[in-house]
C-alpha cells in the first residue's frame, strides 16, 4: 500500500514538472492579451492563466492514476503517462503555433484542413519542419522519463509536498477567476473577457441575465452589446430577394476571372507582376479594393455571391449556387472552373460551384507551381477548341503564391530567396531572413505572372481580347508581420495586409481609369450582371455590393466568414468572434480598450448581414 502511495506521488511530481513546460507554452499566449494598466487586471491575468493551464493539464495525471488504480502495473502506467504527456504537450504547442498565425485554436475544422482531402494543396510543410517535429517528439519522450526519475528521487527523500494546500489554492483561484469573468462578461469589461478568445478550451461561467436582474450590470448596455453578435443561424434563406430578370445582350461578352490565392496589394506592379501590370494600364483599376474575408473560403464566396461569407455554412448545407452562376447557365455560357487546389477542400463544390456541370475537381502535380502550370496549359488547350459562337465564363485560380512556390529550375528574379518555407523562427526584425522570405513570395507571384502572360497571349492570338472581360484579383491578402503583431499569413485579422488585394477589370471598350474609392469583392458580381449580362433587378435583390463603375463612398464594410467577422471603419476594426466576444482596435491592431462601440454602425451592419434571412414577425 505504501509503495502504491509513493507511486501516485511520483506521478504527481512528474505532473508538476510538466507544468513548468505548460507555463512556458502558456506564456506565448500572453503576447496576445492586452493587459490593462490596473493592478486588479494584472492579478486576474496571472491567476486565470495559472489556474486554467493547471486545469488543462490535470487530466493527464488523473487518467494515469486511474490506469494504475485499475491495473496496478507501474511500467504500463509509466508508458501511458509518457505517451499522454507527450501528446498533450505537443498538442498544446501546436495550438499555440496555429493561434500565433491565425488566431484560432485547434478544432475539427483545422484538422480537416490539415489532414483532409487534398490537404497538401492548402498547406506546404518543409523537410525542416517535419524534422523539427520528430526531434520535438523524441525530446518530449526523453523529458517525461526524466521527470518520472526525478519524481522517484524526490519521493525517496520524503519531502512534504503539501498536496492538500496546493489543491485548495488551485480550486480557490479557479473559482475566483470564473466569478470575476462572470461579472466581466455581463459588464462587457474587455480586459477580462478577451481571455476567452485567447486561451484554448477556456469555457468560463457566464450569467448575464441573472446579474442584470439583480442590477449588478447596466441592462441597457447589455442589450446593445448582445445585438452585436446576435446573428441568426436559421436555414430560412431568402435568396435572391426577388426572381432574377434579365434581357441578355445580343452579343455576349466572354468573362474570365484570374484569381491569385494570397495576393498582397503591394505586389501588383511593373517589377513583381509585369504582365498583369501592363494589362492593368489598359483597365479599370481599383486602388483600395478589399476581399470579403481574410481567408480563401470567405474570399471566393464573397467574390461569386456578392455578399459576406457569414452565409457559408447555410449555403453549403443547402448547396445553393450563386445567381451569378445560375445566370451564366441560363444564358447558355460555357463554364470552365480551373482550380489549382482542390475545390472540395474547402467544399466549393457544395456552394459556389454546386451548379456547374462536369465540375473539374482537382489538378495533378505534386506542388502548387506544377498545378498552376497544368491549369494554364489545360485552359489554353480548351481555348483552342472553342469555336467562338458560345460565350464562356472561365475561372483560373492560382495557388503558387499561397505556397511560396515555383519550379526548382525556375530562373528567379528576386535574390536572395529562402530555400524553403519555414515559419518556425521567423522574425521581421531579422532583415536578412525577412528579405529572403519576402523574395520567395515575390518569386512565386512572378512565376504566376509568367503563366498569366501565356493566358493573355493565347487570348490575343485567338483575337478574343476585344470580346473578353477580364477580372484580375486575389482571394485575400498575405501578411508578413506588417503590423508587428506576429502574423505571418492570413486568416488571423482584418487589417489591410490580410484583406486588401489588387483588383482591375479589363474591358477593351473602356478607356483606362483608376478609382480611389473603396471597392469590395461584393461589387464584382453586380457590376458584371448589370453591365454585361443584362440583369435588370436592383442590386440589393442579390448582393451587398455596388456597381464598380459608379462607386459611392463607404463609411464602413463587413468582412468575415462563418460568424467570425469584423466591421471595418475608417479609424477602427471591431472584430466579433464566434463566441460572441468582441474587441476594438485601430487599423494597425493596437487595442482601443476604452473605445465606445459605434452602435449606429453596428445596427446597419447587422441589418446588411441579415439581408437574406427570412424576416420573422
Amino acid at each position: 500500500m505504501k509503495n502504491n502511495k509513493q507511486f501516485y506521488k511520483q506521478l504527481f511530481i512528474a505532473f508538476l514538472f510538466n507544468l513548468i513546460i505548460v507555463f512556458i507554452i502558456a506564456g506565448t499566449y500572453l503576447k496576445y492579451v492586452e493587459i490593462a494598466d490596473y493592478f486588479v487586471s494584472k492579478v486576474y491575468v496571472v491567476l486565470s492563466t495559472v489556474s486554467h493551464f493547471i486545469l488543462l493539464t490535470t487530466p493527464v495525471f488523473l487518467l494515469s492514476a486511474l490506469v494504475f488504480f485499475i491495473t496496478k502495473k507501474k511500467m504500463l502506467t509509466k508508458g501511458f503517462f509518457v505517451l499522454l504527456s507527450t501528446l498533450f504537450l505537443l498538442g498544446l504547442k501546436l495550438d499555440s503555433i496555429v493561434f500565433s498565425q491565425f488566431r484560432y485554436h485547434l478544432s475539427p475544422f483545422v484538422f480537416r484542413l490539415v489532414f483532409g482531402k487534398k490537404a497538401t494543396d492548402i498547406f506546404e510543410f518543409s523537410h525542416t519542419t517535419f524534422f523539427s517535429v520528430i526531434l520535438a517528439v523524441l525530446a518530449l519522450i526523453g523529458i517525461q522519463f526524466l521527470f518520472l526519475f526525478l519524481g522517484k528521487l524526490i519521493v525517496n527523500k520524503e519531502f512534504n509536498l503539501r498536496i492538500k494546500l496546493m489543491c485548495v489554492v488551485f480550486f480557490t483561484s479557479l473559482v475566483c477567476t470564473h466569478l470575476v469573468y462572470m461579472w466581466a462578461d455581463a459588464s462587457y469589461y474587455r480586459p477580462v473577457t478577451q481571455i476567452a478568445s485567447v486561451y484554448p478550451l477556456f469555457h468560463p461561467l457566464t450569467a448575464k441575465r441573472f446579474l442584470a436582474k439583480i442590477n449588478v450590470v447596466d441592462p441597457e448596455k447589455a442589450i446593445k452589446n448582445r445585438d452585436l453578435y446576435n446573428i441568426t443561424t436559421s436555414n430560412s434563406i431568402v435568396y435572391p430577394l426577388h426572381k432574377i430578370e434579365s434581357v441578355a445582350p445580343e452579343v455576349k461578352k466572354n468573362i474570365l476571372f484570374i484569381t491569385l490565392d494570397s495576393w498582397r496589394f503591394d505586389c501588383m506592379d511593373s517589377i513583381v507582376s509585369p504582365n498583369m501590370y501592363n494589362l492593368s494600364k489598359k483597365s479599370q483599376v481599383f486602388q483600395k479594393h478589399f476581399s470579403g474575408s481574410n481567408g480563401t473560403d470567405g474570399g471566393i464566396f464573397s467574390l461569386f455571391y456578392g455578399f459576406t461569407g457569414l452565409y457559408w455554412e447555410q449555403f453549403t448545407k443547402l448547396e445553393r449556387s450563386p445567381v451569378f452562376i445560375d445566370e451564366f447557365l441560363k444564358q447558355g455560357y460555357d463554364l470552365g472552373i480551373y482550380g489549382s487546389a482542390n475545390v472540395q477542400n474547402p467544399p466549393f463544390d457544395k456552394n459556389v460551384f454546386s451548379a456547374v456541370p462536369n465540375l473539374r475537381l482537382s489538378s495533378n502535380g505534386d506542388s502548387p507551381s506544377a498545378r498552376d502550370a497544368e491549369i494554364t496549359e489545360e485552359w489554353i488547350a480548351n481555348l483552342d477548341k472553342k469555336e467562338g459562337q458560345t460565350p464562356f465564363f472561365d475561372f483560373l485560380f492560382y495557388d503558387a503564391a499561397h505556397g511560396y512556390d515555383y519550379p526548382k529550375d525556375y530562373d528567379i528574379k528576386f535574390k536572395p530567396s529562402s530555400k524553403e518555407v519555414n515559419y518556425l523562427g521567423l522574425d521581421s526584425n531579422d532583415k536578412e531572413k525577412y528579405t529572403m522570405f519576402f523574395n520567395r513570395y515575390k518569386n512565386a507571384v512572378y512565376y504566376i505572372d509568367d503563366l498569366v502572360g501565356d493566358v493573355l497571349k493565347a487570348l490575343e492570338e485567338k483575337n478574343l481580347l476585344e470580346s473578353t472581360i477580364i477580372v484580375v484579383t486575389g482571394d485575400h491578402g498575405q501578411e508578413l508581420d506588417d503590423n508587428k503583431k506576429g502574423y505571418w499569413s492570413h486568416g488571423g485579422n482584418f487589417t489591410k495586409y490580410q484583406i486588401q488585394v489588387p483588383m482591375f477589370v479589363f474591358d477593351a471598350s473602356k478607356a483606362a481609369k483608376s478609382y480611389t474609392t473603396t471597392s469590395l469583392h461584393y461589387d464584382v458580381v453586380p457590376t458584371l450582371m448589370k453591365n454585361y449580362m443584362g440583369v435588370t433587378n436592383p442590386i440589393e435583390d442579390y448582393s451587398m455590393g455596388q456597381d464598380l463603375y459608379n462607386l459611392k463612398h463607404r463609411d464602413w464594410f463587413v468582412s468575415g466568414y462563418n460568424n467570425n467577422y469584423a466591421i471595418i471603419e475608417e479609424d477602427r476594426i471591431t472584430k466579433v468572434y464566434s463566441t460572441g466576444l468582441f474587441d476594438v482596435t485601430d487599423l494597425e491592431l493596437n487595442e482601443m480598450m476604452d473605445a465606445e462601440l459605434h452602435y449606429d454602425v453596428i445596427k446597419e451592419a447587422l441589418k446588411q448581414i441579415n439581408m437574406f434571412y427570412e424576416k420573422k414577425e
